[in-house]
């Protein structure tokens, strides 16, 4: 049983000593302190948003500094192209020059161009993996032997499948000079036979995301195990296809929002970039 007429303790006499004033005076300035700081995170929050908007948005070129080792992260540019100090835009077979951000930003646009070449430019959307397939089986497609991509990525299904279309059909894929081939593109790359970057080639790999935010918020375990079940078959098919799938350990690391970008002698290493004569070497 409690003493109700026990003395305070050691805590409440010290509260008690305190003046009414200076109590209100804490309590304001407590008030104010997280008022303060709530501000200052929804500005900050703002901000992000901000840039992220400017990013997603932009279709105009952007210039930034190409990858070296140790400074590969870059932001991730979803319609717009990458453009290193001393380099320009890439010269894409069957497209007019200067190639403009809106033909990233449409929709993947396949061109047949000479030498077997047959150009895809622009997002791969899904449906993209049926379009390449009847592109390939119309009169446009005969001869083709090669695959020449400019891409932000997109669909990682498509890409997958594109991959394996690719493969099935034996045909060599390459990123020209100065080209783009990003986050699920990579995936697409890959599924050559023989793989070619072009000096200046932004290259680069970053985590599978789920396509529509607020799905992911309404069942966010469903959500989580798609997108490892994703990855696992990102790595499969890199295995598959005969790529290093460490390659796949950078795109897990890096957040949607920024690209790792390969340096040259990561594609070599990890077997991205990949003709007769490395298959010799190691063979040897």
């Amino acid at each position: 049983m409690s003493d109700v007429h026990a003395s305070p303790g050691r805590l409440e006499r010290w509260l008690l000593a305190i003046p009414d004033g200076a109590v209100l005076r804490l309590i304001f300035f407590g008030l104010l302190t997280l008022g303060a700081t709530i501000l200052w995170q929804d500005f900050q929050a703002g901000l992000e948003a901000g840039r992220d908007a400017a990013r997603t948005e932009r279709t105009q070129p952007m210039p930034l500094a190409p990858a070296r080792p140790g400074d590969q992260l870059r932001p991730y540019l979803p319609r717009a192209l990458p453009v290193a100090p001393d380099r320009g835009v890439p010269r894409i077979p069957g497209f007019s020059e200067p190639l403009d951000g809106g033909a990233l930003a449409a929709s993947m646009r396949f061109e047949r161009v000479a030498d077997g070449e047959l150009a895809a430019v622009g997002r791969i959307d899904p449906g993209t993996a049926e379009r390449l397939r009847a592109a390939l089986k119309g009169a446009g497609g005969e001869g083709v032997t090669r695959l020449v991509l400019h891409s932000p990525g997109g669909s990682v299904e498509d890409a997958l499948a594109m991959a394996r279309l690719l493969r099935e059909r034996g045909l060599e894929t390459r990123v020209p000079a100065d080209g783009y081939c990003a986050s699920a593109c990579p995936l697409v790359f890959a599924g050559g036979t023989a793989r070619a970057a072009g000096e200046g080639a932004w290259i680069g790999v970053h985590q599978v995301y789920a396509a529509d935010p607020s799905a992911a918020l309404r069942d966010i375990d469903r959500s989580i195990g798609d997108i490892q079940t994703t990855t696992a078959r990102c790595q499969q098919l890199l295995v598959d296809m005969g790529v290093d799938p460490r390659v796949w350990i950078h795109a897990m690391e890096t957040p949607a929002a920024e690209l790792y970008v390969l340096t040259p002698d990561e594609l070599r290493e990890f077997k991205l970039v990949w003709d007769e004569s490395q298959a010799e070497r190691e063979a040897g």
